[in-house]
């Protein structure tokens, strides 16, 4: 990119694949061998969205190509949703990786959020647990950010590192009643119902077994204590609803709560998560 030919036939490639083709985004590998500077002409060169990868937990070098890039996939928080759920640590991490996120980058929500890809063994090879891998899916799909669901995580695949977490998806003929499937067959549309992308996301609750956050008019509630885990349950106060509120659940809609004294209190039974919205 440094050779003045090498730089301009790239320039003048991408431009001429974006109007052939009519993407709506460019995937950009490996950003960091090449200088921020020609990702920036680059990018103005496709006219259409761009999030690079920087294979790195290092929050520095990644937030550095956001400017030169529109967007970057989210690799310090895939590191921190595996040790949060695959590896069932404190959920003060999320707290934490949030607010050096918002220190970090110009823009939470257009980063690519992810819990599998091609390059790492999955989430399941490591943690078979189906509970502590939906509460995972459910923050990866509803926290600020772009979220990216790799194939074959609607099928269980649980394979090891590069080549092994690519598996042959034909095999599965393509099981619509594959649990997962049916689990995110349900709470995509909720998510496009919501346009959960137009809310900002606000911390509710923290500590190491518990997390909640809102996005308008939604309450989500995590826990990592997996399948086998005794109930959680915590008080909120600080909240987006008024008083009398009564809110239900999207996964279990028998689930009632009421704002009562400026407070309700959520219990999350066998490890799973939950979603809450005013009652109509």
């Amino acid at each position: 990119q440094t050779v003045p030919f090498v730089r301009s036939s790239l320039l003048s490639w991408i431009s001429q694949l974006v109007q052939k083709y009519d993407f709506d985004g460019l995937r950009i590998d490996t950003v960091p061998e090449v200088s921020p500077k020609f990702w920036t002409e680059f990018a103005q060169k496709a006219g259409v969205y761009t999030v690079g990868e920087a294979y790195t937990g290092e929050m520095d070098l990644v937030a550095m190509f956001q400017g030169p890039l529109d967007a970057v996939l989210s690799y310090p928080l895939y590191f921190t949703l595996r040790s949060v759920f695959g590896r069932q640590q404190s959920m003060y991490q999320l707290q934490d990786q949030r607010a050096a996120y918002k220190q970090s980058f110009s823009d939470l929500s257009v980063l690519g959020t992810f819990l599998d890809n091609h390059d790492n063994p999955r989430f399941l090879n490591s943690q078979k647990d189906y509970t502590l891998y939906k509460n995972a899916l459910i923050y990866t799909l509803f926290s600020e950010g772009i979220p990216i669901i790799y194939y074959g995580t609607e099928q269980g695949f649980s394979g090891g590192g590069d080549p092994a977490c690519r598996e042959d998806l034909w095999h599965t003929k393509f099981d619509t009643q594959a649990e997962l499937y049916q689990f995110l067959k349900q709470v995509i549309p909720f998510r496009k119902q919501l346009k959960i992308w137009e809310e900002k996301q606000i911390q509710r609750y923290a500590d190491d077994n518990f997390y909640a956050f809102s996005r308008g008019s939604l309450f989500v509630a995590l826990t990592q204590v997996g399948s086998y885990g005794k109930p959680v349950s915590r008080t909120i106060t600080y909240h987006p609803y008024k008083e009398g509120t009564v809110l239900q659940g999207f996964f279990d809609p028998t689930y009632l709560l009421t704002v009562q004294k400026g407070k309700f209190q959520v219990t999350l039974e066998n490890g799973l998560p939950e979603m809450f919205t005013p009652k109509n």
